[in-house]
């Protein structure tokens, strides 16, 4: 399977060929993978587009849109929603967590995928470190998977989890060396046995990362720039979203919201407004509205 999301390139985890001996955690059954070395049939952010960012006007009437308080000065992408971290000055973001809970799908395809992940990187620049889950249904197949990506190679796979499952996932440098990072996880509260192996980054490229921070839930494409069917995911709550160990909305960070935009004109995907706590908001997938729009298309 291969996916790509707008101009950050995650690949959505594969399915089931080449993986390893399972495992039960708190009852689940886990899957692991060999030698992280399963790559994905989607692509995930490689061609995030800075053209697709543009503020959304949302009329004063929908500004609450159903159940979802949406966010000011929104800005629209084609495959992306959630919330962008830029430093607004100093050396830039050596850190990012977050956490969530894997949802489930839901679409009249036989064939659709999601994913929701956390990011050094990418938005102002192509070097992008992440990781989070993919959602997927292959030939009405669900499987829910999470993966880890370092652009512009492939995204690995890591291991199946179920849905429902509480995701709690990090990126940072090791205490050994700046250029040496640590991506962690813990499913459902425990760590796992199968790890992700400290990742080697180059200078510029631990440079590049450092200019953004994202926490997005994304509809993936194909590796021929087609977008997958959209898949529903209802409401996926991110907590704890964390830039340098503090909230995303702390001081020194310029925060943008954004919202997943048809081509016509209606949102798919919302983020909410920022909990109180400035470390937690939800991303929410959207009916169609029909007979009128939420938006002024114009801009």
């Amino acid at each position: 399977m291969k996916i790509m999301f707008s101009k950050i390139h995650i690949v959505s985890l594969a399915v089931c060929v080449g993986l390893g001996t399972c495992h039960l955690v708190n009852g689940f059954q886990f899957l692991y993978v060999k030698n992280n070395h399963i790559k994905s049939n989607y692509i995930f952010s490689r061609n995030f587009s800075h053209r697709n960012l543009h503020v959304i006007q949302v009329k004063q009437s929908y500004g609450a849109y159903g159940n979802i308080n949406l966010p000011a000065n929104m800005k629209k992408s084609e495959n992306w929603a959630g919330y962008i971290d830029t430093p607004s000055s100093g050396s830039g973001y050596a850190s990012v967590s977050g956490s969530w809970i894997v949802p489930n799908i839901s679409t009249s395809q036989q064939t659709a995928a999601a994913a929701q992940w956390i990011g050094l990187g990418g938005s102002s620049s192509p070097d992008l470190l992440q990781m989070g889950t993919s959602e997927q249904l292959e030939n009405g197949q669900l499987v829910t998977e999470l993966f880890w990506e370092q652009l512009p190679d492939l995204a690995q796979t890591v291991m199946t989890v179920p849905i429902g499952s509480t995701i709690n996932a990090s990126i940072s440098p090791s205490t050994n060396s700046s250029l040496t990072w640590n991506l962690t996880f813990t499913v459902n509260g425990r760590s796992q046995t199968q790890t992700i192996p400290p990742v080697t980054l180059d200078s510029s490229y631990a440079q590049g990362i450092g200019t953004s921070a994202e926490w997005i839930s994304e509809e993936p494409t194909t590796h021929n720039d087609q977008m997958v069917p959209f898949a529903k995911m209802g409401a996926v709550t991110y907590q704890s979203a964390l830039v340098n160990g503090r909230p995303l909305n702390s001081s020194g960070n310029q925060v943008q919201p954004v919202a997943l935009v048809s081509c016509n004109g209606n949102i798919l995907i919302a983020p909410s407004v920022l909990g109180t706590d400035g470390e937690s908001f939800s991303t929410t997938s959207l009916e169609t509205v029909t007979g009128r729009s939420i938006l002024d298309t114009n801009r």
